[in-house]
């Protein structure tokens, strides 16, 4: 028996995942554990649909089981989301492996980079220290200390956003001395962060992303996704960041300050009510507060936390795995985590002990349905309501 799984948010599920999934499968495994995340993503931005329809997509396309990561952790910077997302895997109990996306020739960078990172020297401490004091933002300011210890090329390939969170992904696994195994698998078609559709139809999710925000329909990106990931991206609500501005206007005219927010300095508290007077969306005020210190994504999760309220977290291990979706074949799956998870699966909201991790996952989730009712004035099921996804 060999279980893997993988750490994703599936913004939209494209042949790139499938492929992914696929070669997972011609490795061995039996099930594959997608811990995926909910209604908000790691760039600080709204999932282009909700985290059921998401589900459904990974369900149907070669995924047995789906787990929401915490939102708190899902809109984190790299390493936080790695070791959110670590932590719940480890503590599952059944995992043998957990797979992951690099480029090709990163396979084994991405381990020496891991490593040194875990326990660098002592120069390299000081270099950090030193770069970060000058205002440099904090990846320019940690490229710039491994200069001294990799090469240009090496470090060219640690800019990839894959390579970041293949490097975060190792790292917290060695941590906590999990015996789970990490496994690079290469990555085909166009990069993560390319916005241009690929001809081959491995195209990446932004760009698939961006191509809907142009008007493009599902139904002509079909070529990109898998037929299933069509049909459900037809029916679904979709959403931008945009489509949030006036919940996010709300939060920043009503707070006296940010302080609260995890993730926020004094000076972008200061800068942040220094431009209220010019906000008129989302996206044109992230780009009014980013400098060339503070990156864009930086920018958009911490306004993406003043919105949804994610105060000051102190990143305890996640408390619990709350269960989105499973194949029915695959139940059996959840009988041997049952026997074996050191954390209390969750499948029925009503039942779960609603700590703060749960509560903001609740609250983050109110916000999404409010913004999709307000952009398609429909109804939207809560989440006590949503049941968890079958196929």
């Amino acid at each position: 028996m060999k279980i893997s799984a993988v750490i994703t948010e599936y913004n939209p599920f494209h042949n790139g995942h499938k492929h992914q999934l696929s070669e997972i499968r011609k490795n061995g495994s039996d099930y594959i554990i997608a811990i995926m995340s909910g209604d908000f993503t790691q760039r600080g931005e709204p999932a282009i649909c909700d985290k059921y329809t998401r589900t459904r997509m990974a369900l149907e396309n070669g995924a047995d089981l789906v787990i929401e990561l915490p939102v708190i952790y899902a809109t984190a910077d790299a390493g936080h989301f790695a070791g959110g997302a670590v932590s719940i895997i480890n503590n599952l109990g059944v995992v043998d492996e957990l797979a992951f996306g690099v480029e090709t020739g990163c396979e084994e960078l991405c381990f020496s980079i891991a490593d040194f990172l875990l326990n660098p020297p002592s120069e390299y401490s000081k270099q950090l220290q030193a770069a970060v004091k000058e205002g440099i933002s904090y990846p320019v300011a940690r490229q710039k200390a491994l200069s001294d210890h990799f090469s240009s090329s090496d470090l060219d390939k640690l800019s990839g956003s894959n390579m970041i969170l293949a490097v975060e992904y190792i790292k917290a696994l060695m941590k906590i001395d999990s015996s789970i195994k990490p496994v690079p698998y290469k990555r085909i078609g166009s990069a993560y962060n390319d916005i241009l559709l690929n001809e081959s139809g491995m195209s990446s999710a932004s760009a698939i992303r961006e191509s809907l925000r142009s008007d493009h329909t599902p139904e002509t990106l079909k070529g990109n996704m898998p037929q299933s990931t069509v049909n459900l991206l037809s029916s679904a609500n979709i959403m931008f960041s945009n489509d949030f501005s006036s919940f996010l206007h709300y939060k920043l005219i009503t707070a006296v300050d940010y302080h609260n927010i995890w993730d926020i300095t004094e000076g972008m508290n200061d800068r942040i009510k220094g431009h209220l007077n010019e906000f008129i969306s989302f996206n044109s005020y992230t780009d009014i507060i980013k400098t060339k210190n503070i990156t864009r994504a930086s920018v958009s999760r911490i306004l993406t936390h003043i919105m949804l309220g994610l105060e000051i977290t102190p990143f305890d291990d996640p408390t619990y795995a709350r269960i989105l979706g499973f194949r029915k074949e695959s139940d059996s799956l959840l009988g041997m985590i049952k026997n074996n998870s050191k954390i209390p699966m969750i499948s029925k909201l009503a039942d779960a002990d609603i700590d703060n991790l749960l509560l903001s996952d609740i609250q983050a989730a109110n916000i999404y349905n409010a913004a999709v009712t307000q952009k398609y004035q429909t109804t939207t099921k809560n989440e006590y309501n949503n049941g968890i996804v079958i196929v």
